[in-house]
C-alpha cells in the first residue's frame, strides 16, 4: 500500500466514527479538559465568580494572554502558546469546545496523537503570531481562545480531504462550511465591534498555519509508539514551560505591562537614585514599545548623557 492510499484509508476511517465521538481522540479529550480546567483556574484566581461572563483585560494580560504591544516590545514569546488556553467569558469557551468536538477527533483519528498534538500547538502559535502583528501595525490587541488553533486543524482537515479524494471530498467541504462560519462571525466585528469581539487575525494565521503543516506532512510517515510518546512528552513540556515563564516574569520583572510613559518615569527614578543600569534598562523597553518617538529618544540621550557624566566624575581622583 504506497502512501496516498494509507492516507486515504487513515481519513476514511477517521470518518467512520461518528464526529462526537472522543474515541481514539486521547489529546483532543486531553486538550478539552486543560481549557476547561484552565478556565476554571482563571475565574478562581480572578475571586469573582461573575468574571466567568467577562475576565477582565488586566487579568487576562497577567495569565498570559496575547497583547500586542507586549508580545512584540517584550519578546513576550511565552504567551503566543499560553494565550491559546485562556478565554475571556464561559460563551467563549463553550464556542471554542465545541468545535474542537466536533473537529479534533476526525484530525486527530487519521494523522495520530503526535502529528494532532503538534499541529494543534503550531497553528495556535501562528494564529497569535498574526494576531500580534497584526496588533502592532493597526492597533493594539489582546487576543485569547483556541481558535486559531481550531482553525488550523479546520485548514489541516481541508488539505486531507482535498489529498485523499479531490474536489468533491466531504470531509473538505464540511470543514471548509466550518471555516466559513468562523470567518462570516468575524465579519461581524466590523458591523457590531461593540458587543462582537473576534480575532480574525489569529483565525486566518492559524488556518493558514494548519493548511502549511499538513502540507508539509509525507503521506504514509508513520511513528513509532516510542517516537508519538516523546513528541507528546515534548508538546506539554513546551505548554508547561511557557506557563512557568509567564508566572517568573510575573513576580520579576519590574517593568512588565508598564507603558512608556511609566517606564520612561521608572527610567528618570533610577537615574536621580544613581542607578544607571536600570535607567537605560528601562529606557531601552520604553524605546521597545514606541521606537519612533523622538521624545524617548532625547530622554534616552539625556540619561546616556547623565550618566556618562556621573561616571566620569566617580572615575575622577579626589584631591588633596
Amino acid at each position: 500500500m504506497d502512501g496516498a492510499e494509507a492516507e486515504a484509508r487513515d481519513v476514511a476511517r477517521a470518518e467512520a466514527v461518528p464526529p462526537s465521538a472522543m474515541s481514539g481522540a486521547p489529546i483532543t479529550a486531553a486538550l478539552i479538559a486543560a481549557n476547561a480546567g484552565i478556565f476554571a483556574a482563571q475565574v478562581y484566581l480572578s475571586g469573582k465568580p461573575t468574571y466567568a461572563l467577562s475576565v477582565p483585560a488586566g487579568i487576562l494580560r497577567w495569565l498570559g494572554a496575547n497583547d500586542s504591544l507586549y508580545t512584540i516590545a517584550d519578546s513576550r514569546l511565552e504567551t503566543l502558546v499560553t494565550s491559546c488556553f485562556l478565554h475571556g467569558s464561559i460563551l467563549h469557551l463553550a464556542f471554542n469546545l465545541f468545535a474542537l468536538w466536533q473537529v479534533g477527533p476526525i484530525v486527530e483519528r487519521a494523522v495520530g496523537p503526535a502529528r494532532f498534538f503538534t499541529l494543534y500547538l503550531a497553528a495556535g502559535i501562528a494564529g497569535s503570531a498574526s494576531s500580534a502583528i497584526w496588533g502592532r501595525f493597526f492597533g493594539q490587541t489582546l487576543s485569547v481562545g483556541a481558535s486559531g488553533a481550531v482553525c488550523g486543524l479546520i485548514g489541516a482537515a481541508i488539505v486531507l480531504g482535498l489529498r485523499t479524494e479531490g474536489r468533491k471530498s466531504e470531509l473538505a467541504w464540511g470543514m471548509a462550511r466550518w471555516l466559513g462560519l468562523l470567518l462570516l462571525i468575524g465579519l461581524l466585528k466590523y458591523l457590531r465591534g461593540d458587543i462582537v469581539q473576534v480575532d480574525n487575525a489569529a483565525h486566518v494565521g492559524g488556518a493558514l498555519g494548519g493548511v502549511i503543516v499538513a502540507n508539509a506532512w509525507r503521506r504514509g510517515a508513520t511513528y513509532s509508539a516510542r517516537t508519538q510518546r516523546a513528541i507528546v512528552a515534548a508538546c506539554v513540556a513546551l505548554i508547561v514551560g511557557s506557563g512557568v515563564v509567564v508566572y517568573v516574569r510575573d513576580r520579576t520583572d519590574p517593568l512588565l505591562f508598564l507603558d512608556t510613559e511609566r517606564r520612561m518615569k521608572a527610567a528618570i527614578d533610577a537615574m536621580r537614585d544613581g542607578r544607571c543600569d536600570d535607567a537605560r534598562t528601562a529606557m531601552q523597553r520604553a524605546i521597545a514599545m514606541d521606537p519612533q518617538s523622538s521624545s524617548i529618544r532625547a530622554l534616552d540621550d539625556e540619561i546616556a548623557r547623565e550618566c556618562q557624566n556621573n561616571s566620569e566624575h566617580q572615575r575622577k581622583p579626589a584631591s588633596r
